[in-house]
């Protein structure tokens, strides 16, 4: 009931401020562009499904340091980070696993096929000061982008060269004695443009532990983090038919865990160290005046983490020795045949290998335990999509996609996903039905364990998990376009979901998970600005009806930026995190976690076109919160620092 009446207000709101339309400048004047949502750059009104886009000047205003830190203003996604900087962190979106996102980096696909056991994306480790632009493309995406796209895709490009020779450096300091480096070069040479950044954190940190699973004779101690980023984008374009862009990222990490899971309790001599490579190039030709355009992609990541514990007076039986290995492969082919200005036809190839070496071994309160896993897993892929308008009213796209994996045979996905645009009142209404599916990891078909319990081994037959979502939502464009509202409804089931038994995987779960999204944007002047969001989200397995772990019902977020000048800026964030189903860390009763808020404070000051001050507070209200149940996250924080430019 409060989900429809939430709807019908928020409609009549828009239905009672239609006489104000005529005054309306045309939506097309508002031509945020969208790559994500069909894989061609795509005005944003012409868009029918629900797409959250974070800038770098969001980055820049919030003074955003990592990817979570982004990802965490967004409603419709659930971010759990287990304790401060640099922890595992799991995000689920619109209420599906942590395993049901895809993120691509520069259309690199990062995932990490060797992390959690089901391949979910971990995180913790992407540091943020190099990215130009995050698109989140919600709801199942099977036909563009195969498996993993259930929830959502995530799609993050980086910064490029710029046209004239550019030196940048950042240098920050605060709270739990971080330090941030980032420096920057940049430019143009003759076809090339280049850029190259260093990032750098390194802080103590916090104690994930609480109070309350700190053994005899021990005490908290702060779980440091350090983080070296490497990266690069370099792209050549000899004329207007041929542009090749390379991409190249490299992330080393330490990490004081500091913390034993099983049972929970800390142990400050738990560690872990991560190597991760991702690599990308991206080739485009076009053909016959540009009829047609032809795109090659070809990827390769490697995740290598590993973790550490030893024996101690404190802890006599935890031992650990974790070595996590996960490789991929990729090659896509993407042809874009553009019949006529309103009608592109695109034909994909993709085909990829997965690769995953794995060992544990510990010992614990509970005894011994073990696994391993050495397989690798290929998928050939073919999708063909039409994306079209009629009249400059009628715009969408439709396509179908066959899977082919080595384990399992053939998926089938597909998507349709018109919107009608009433330029006359700045009005668009959009839907969209669309399918997904999650390939069994490569643990979970082929994976084996040993534990005081008994053997456990994977399941070779496993099928797919597989979601039928389907949205319907209103976009309006009011005073100038200096007013945006939009309001989403969703529902999406979820079938075959792999859970683990006594000896072995199964695909027994289903969930359903629907919802509404509500957002509204409003430019008061050119010196305030508004942004509220919220997302109801209901999330429940079919079968028991009870709700899944760590999705809040209610999450909401508001952001007001004051620019006082050109030069100084004043921003405020507060993020309402509901209560959510989730373990208590010392019974292991499913419980409910309260509700809480947090508040963030940034200021920007640009002293002149060289130097540029800045500072902010996180946690304003010190607000003392578990996120998941029995891990620490940080209290009050406060951060400054400077910005130099060379060559402005």
């Amino acid at each position: 009931m409060k989900i429809r009446s939430s709807i019908l207000l928020c409609c009549f709101s828009l239905l009672v401020s239609a006489p104000f339309q005529l005054f309306a400048e045309d939506i097309k004047d508002y031509e945020e562009m969208v790559v994500t949502a069909s894989r061609i750059p795509t005005p944003k009104y012409q868009v029918a499904n629900k797409v959250t886009i974070i800038t770098a000047e969001d980055i820049q205003l919030k003074q955003f340091r990592t990817v979570v830190d982004a990802l965490q203003t967004v409603p419709s996604l659930s971010v759990i980070r287990s304790g401060g900087a640099g922890k595992t962190t799991a995000v689920f979106s619109r209420g599906s696993n942590a395993n049901h996102t895809l993120v691509r980096l520069d259309d690199i696909e990062i995932n990490d096929p060797s992390a959690g056991g089901d391949g979910r994306m971990d995180f913790s480790n992407f540091l943020i000061e190099d990215i130009e632009r995050i698109e989140i493309l919600h709801g199942p995406q099977g036909m563009l982008y195969g498996s993993d796209a259930i929830g959502a895709v995530i799609s993050i490009y980086t910064k490029k060269g710029t046209e004239k020779p550019k030196l940048t450096g950042t240098f920050e300091g605060g709270s739990f004695n971080t330090f941030n480096q980032y420096l920057s070069a940049s430019g143009s040479v003759s076809d090339f443009d280049i850029r190259f950044n260093l990032q750098h954190l390194d802080t103590d940190g916090i104690s994930a532990t609480t109070s309350e699973f700190v053994p005899a004779g021990s005490f908290l101690e702060d779980d440091g983090y350090e983080n070296l980023t490497l990266s690069a984008n370099i792209g050549y374009t000899p004329n207007e038919n041929f542009n090749s862009r390379l991409s190249i990222r490299h992330v080393a990490t330490k990490n004081d865990l500091d913390l034993n899971v099983f049972p929970i309790q800390a142990d400050n001599d738990s560690r872990s160290e991560a190597e991760i490579w991702y690599l990308g190039s991206r080739t485009k030709i076009n053909l016959f005046n540009g009829f047609s355009e032809h795109i090659l992609y070809l990827s390769y990541t490697q995740n290598d983490l590993i973790s550490k514990d030893d024996t101690d007076p404190i802890n006599p039986l935890d031992f650990l020795r974790n070595k996590n290995l996960g490789k991929k492969n990729k090659v896509e082919l993407q042809n874009n045949f553009y019949f006529t200005e309103d009608n592109v036809v695109t034909i994909g190839l993709e085909s990829e290998e997965e690769k995953v070496l794995t060992s544990l071994v510990s010992t614990s309160a509970f005894g011994p335990f073990s696994s391993s896993v050495e397989a690798h897993a290929r998928n050939n892929a073919v999708y063909i999509q039409d994306q079209f308008g009629f009249m400059e009213r009628i715009y969408g796209t439709i396509g179908v996609r066959m899977d082919e994996h080595e384990n399992f045979g053939n998926e089938v996905t597909y998507r349709i996903a018109p919107a009608y645009l009433v330029p006359e009142t700045n009005t668009k209404f959009k839907a969209s039905y669309s399918t997904g599916f999650k390939a069994p990891s490569t643990f979970q078909l082929f994976g084996t364990s040993i534990s005081g319990f008994g053997p456990f081994v994977g399941n070779p037959n496993l099928q797919p998990e597989e979601s039928k979502g389907w949205e319907i939502g209103i976009e309006q464009f009011l005073f100038n376009n200096k007013v945006n509202a939009e309001i989403t409804y969703y529902n999406n089931e979820i079938k075959n979901l792999i859970q683990g038994g006594a000896t072995t995987n199964s695909n027994v779960g289903k969930a359903v998970t629907r919802g509404m999204e509500f957002g509204l944007s409003v430019d008061f002047s050119q010196s305030l600005s508004a942004q509220f969001n919220y997302a109801f989200t209901r999330a429940f397995n079919k079968i028991t009806n009870a709700d899944l772990l760590r999705r809040p019902k209610h999450k909401g977020h508001i952001n007001l930026t004051y620019k006082m000048s050109d030069r100084f800026s004043l921003s405020s964030q507060a993020t309402h995190i509901g209560k959510r189903s989730d373990i208590d860390a010392a019974t292991f009763a499913t419980i409910k976690s309260p509700s809480y808020t947090l508040i963030n404070l940034q200021g920007n000051y640009r002293y002149n076109k060289y130097l540029s001050l800045f500072g902010r507070l996180e946690n304003l209200l010190d607000k003392d919160y578990e996120e998941p149940n029995g891990f620490s996250q940080p209290g009050i924080a406060g951060y400054a620092g400077i910005n130099l430019t060379l060559n402005p």
